[in-house]
């Protein structure tokens, strides 16, 4: 991995607003950080990487908020994530690099068309216990995010419909935690790259920290209503993100 000076500022920028969104909702900072470090450096690094910072991240979020350590909910969907997590890792590992980047854009995609249709009915105002079918959807985001590195939308299509935004943020942060344990655990399994993507995690960490920290103090001022469109705006975004990693990654130019 060769990291230079414009290199370091690039990917120190982007930590410190893609974990400023995880700090703000719980979710999001693998739609941007992954696109993004995929065309800087290459898709299974950047998703390793992103999963070393997923941990860190969701450790200091947890370690931060009473409200994230308190309760139950959201296990079942952490268990069956972890599974889903590890078999995504090793199809990663498997898969050549054009299909896992059509597998991105496609993860983002069907998130974009779920929470825009989410938005437009606004948020829950009251949460219901995900149940059992949270399970299944722990499963396939778990799948989704060791093959992508990004496993929010699936997770985040199914508990918006059943948790407001504030205790979606609570839930996911707690989900993705143990995801992102998982897929550095697997990670270090299968040895695909895993030092080079703790010395860019390490790199990343600085700026990590300090975009958690806002978006941590941003989230306590911000309404559900907001939330919800910070969700949807979050997806919308990295979509062309995802495009342009397409892009880069088969050799296609729009």
């Amino acid at each position: 991995m060769t990291l230079g000076a414009e290199h370091l500022v690039i990917i120190s920028v982007l930590a410190f607003f893609a974990y400023g969104l995880k700090g703000l909702t719980g979710f999001g900072p693998a739609l941007l950080f992954v696109p993004v470090a995929s065309v800087l450096f290459n898709q299974p690094l950047a998703v390793a990487a992103s999963g070393v910072l997923d941990a860190t991240s969701g450790a200091a979020l947890t370690a931060a908020d009473a409200r994230i350590r308190r309760g139950r909910e959201g296990l079942l969907i952490g268990t069956t994530m972890a599974v889903g997590t590890a078999v995504g890792v090793v199809v990663l590992s498997l898969v050549p690099g054009p299909a896992s980047a059509a597998m991105l854009v496609l993860a983002i995609l069907v998130g974009l068309a779920s929470v825009v249709a989410a938005q437009l009915k606004g948020p829950v105002e009251q949460s219901r216990k995900t149940g059992p079918r949270g399970g299944a959807v722990g499963l396939l985001a778990g799948f989704t995010g060791g093959v992508t590195g990004i496993s929010g939308p699936p997770l985040v299509i199914y508990l918006q419909r059943v948790l407001t935004p504030h205790d979606l943020r609570i839930v996911v942060t707690r989900v993705l935690l143990i995801s992102a344990v998982v897929r550095v655990a697997t990670f270090l399994a299968v040895g695909d790259g895993i030092a080079s993507a703790m010395l860019l995690a390490l790199v990343c960490l600085p700026m990590q920290l300090v975009g958690i920290l806002t978006g941590s103090r941003l989230s306590r001022r911000t309404s559900p209503r907001s939330l919800a469109t910070v969700n949807s705006a979050i997806v919308a975004a990295s979509v062309l993100l995802a495009a342009c990693n397409a892009f880069w990654t088969t050799g296609v130019r729009p």
